[in-house]
């Protein structure tokens, strides 16, 4: 084999030898379209699963890593970068919002009312159980009264949601028949709504409005005494 023989085998030797480097690097080399697509789809979603998440902060890296350089070799120039970083800038994977579910509540009329009656419910029966428990440890009438009077106004007649309109005919006709002017009856000591039972001394009893004014003789003859 000739000098001139012996060096074309030498190149395509070479050649053969390098060929498979140069088509790795070929089939390495980074497709930057491909990879700021898929960058904007992750972006895209609403929320990102963990997978999805390092995917997209893998792709970030690399298209920073490989794409942000011109043909030169120079860094691109400010308005580039802020144009690349538009397209691939991402909330971190700890600032994805996720979503929970908010339970609505609707309020209506009804709703206050019957939560409002239910509480006073509960407050009158833990003021009657303890009347009860005061008279079974024997206390007097006397030291009963003012939680008697205060039952007998705020626990007789609990729902007064449905107010009644009554003139002053209806209204003295109620009253000379034993009941109140709306037509309920009193309590115990004689005294309608809004009245309180009260010793106005020398063993004369009234009913007097809680909000003042004249206070009235009991309805009835006071028979709870």
């Amino acid at each position: 084999m000739n000098k001139k023989m012996k060096k074309i085998f030498s190149v395509l030797v070479m050649c053969i030898i390098c060929a498979p480097v140069v088509a790795a690097d070929v089939s390495d080399r980074t497709d930057c379209t491909t990879l700021r697509s898929r960058i904007s789809e992750l972006t895209a979603l609403e929320s990102t699963d963990e997978s999805q998440s390092a995917e997209l902060a893998q792709l970030q890296a690399k298209y920073r890593a490989d794409c942000s350089k011109s043909a030169a070799g120079r860094r691109t120039t400010t308005a580039s970068r802020v144009s690349a970083a538009s397209v691939i800038a991402t909330p971190t994977p700890a600032a994805v919002e996720t979503t929970s579910t908010v339970e609505t509540v609707v309020v209506t009329v009804k709703s206050v009312l019957n939560e409002y009656l239910g509480k006073r419910q509960d407050l009158c029966a833990e003021l009657k159980s303890d009347i009860d428990m005061m008279l079974n440890n024997d206390a007097s009438d006397a030291e009963i009264a003012p939680l008697q009077n205060q039952y007998d106004a705020d626990c007789t007649e609990i729902d007064k949601s449905e107010s009644v309109v009554v003139d002053a005919e209806t209204a003295a006709r109620n009253v000379s028949s034993g009941l109140c002017e709306d037509g309920s009856k009193p309590n115990q000591f004689g005294c309608c709504t809004g009245e309180t039972f009260t010793d106005m001394g020398n063993l004369v009893f009234a009913c007097c409005p809680d909000d003042g004014g004249t206070c009235y003789p009991p309805i009835n003859s006071g028979n709870a005494l």
